[in-house]
């Protein structure tokens, strides 16, 4: 026994109980909170990866005064993105970005053109879009995160990123 004077040094079990029982009520409580945070960080980072993506094709259809087009598709349980000329068929393409394997597509709220599997759109010469105004949303796997989206929403092809509503708007999407 180690004593200095008449007072011995350490804690009694029931110490180091008690404050491992505080140290795992508090983790307890922080750890959800924890975990939506990455789940909402990790969809945030992908829609901004996307709406990037979305305005470097339309910046290529400009520059290259050609049509150009933003791919989507899942592969292998993966979201996966390109961007190239529209004369290039999607099923040619031979990079293509992978998103976190965490993430999925919305179909309910995705509305982008589609075709043998691969969700596109498509920017004429002077970067506006040929085809339609459309979503692409994510959201992620385990569903604790808010969805998030990129809406493609004027004809010119101004983009905007927006994120999951309590209520729906006039088309009936949850996230704009």
């Amino acid at each position: 026994m180690n004593r200095r004077g008449d007072r011995e040094v350490g804690f009694t079990l029931l110490e180091s109980v008690i404050v491992i029982f505080l140290l795992a009520v508090i983790a307890s409580i922080a750890a959800p909170s924890w975990i939506r945070f990455v789940e909402n960080r990790r969809v945030a980072l992908a829609i901004e990866e996307l709406h990037q993506a979305i305005q470097a094709a339309q910046r290529a259809s400009q520059t290259q005064r050609t049509s150009w087009r933003f791919s989507l598709r899942e592969h292998n349980g993966v979201i996966e993105w390109a961007i190239h000329p529209n004369t290039q068929a999607a099923s040619t393409v031979t990079t293509w970005d992978a998103l976190s394997p965490s993430l999925q597509l919305d179909p309910a709220d995705t509305t982008l053109a589609s075709a043998q599997g691969i969700y596109y759109v498509r920017f004429g010469y002077r970067g506006e879009v040929v085809h339609r105004l459309s979503t692409v949303t994510l959201q992620s796997q385990s569903g604790i995160a808010k969805k998030r989206c990129v809406v493609i929403s004027t004809l010119i092809g101004a983009t905007r990123r927006g994120q999951e509503q309590l209520y729906p708007n006039s088309n009936n999407r949850y996230c704009y």
